[in-house]
């Protein structure tokens, strides 16, 4: 059984894409992640890198949360740091939220292709 293909993985899940699929050859994912060397050329790990958010917790005018993809680039990442609030009327700072998963454990995707099918957990 084939899953569809999920952007936003959320929590903890196992997936079984097929391997035509262009998202899951590509290891696509909404959330910024970086590739992590695991010493396994058959598997790729990914680490999430977290969420930029508002350190006042400002709002956009229709009541949403501040919240913005990090760069992956480490140098990137870190100029994005402090910046101002992207709402005009806060007086805040950009600080990175780190992605949390079970018992505080960092986030990881792994992905994996056998035949004409590709593992995601």
């Amino acid at each position: 059984r084939m899953d569809p293909f999920h952007e936003w993985p959320d929590g903890n899940v196992r997936l079984v894409f097929d391997a035509s699929d262009t998202d899951a050859r590509k290891h696509v994912s909404g959330w910024a992640m970086r590739n992590t060397n695991n010493h396994n050329c058959h598997i790729l790990k990914k680490s999430c890198l977290g969420v930029l958010v508002c350190a006042l917790h400002c709002t956009t005018p229709d009541g949403g949360k501040i919240h913005m993809r990090p760069a992956i680039c480490d140098k990137a990442r870190k100029k994005q740091l402090g910046k101002q609030c992207p709402n005009g009327s806060c007086q805040g700072r950009l600080e990175l939220m780190p992605c949390r998963g079970h018992c505080g454990y960092p986030v990881t995707h792994f992905w994996r292709q056998e035949n004409n099918v590709i593992f995601f957990q």
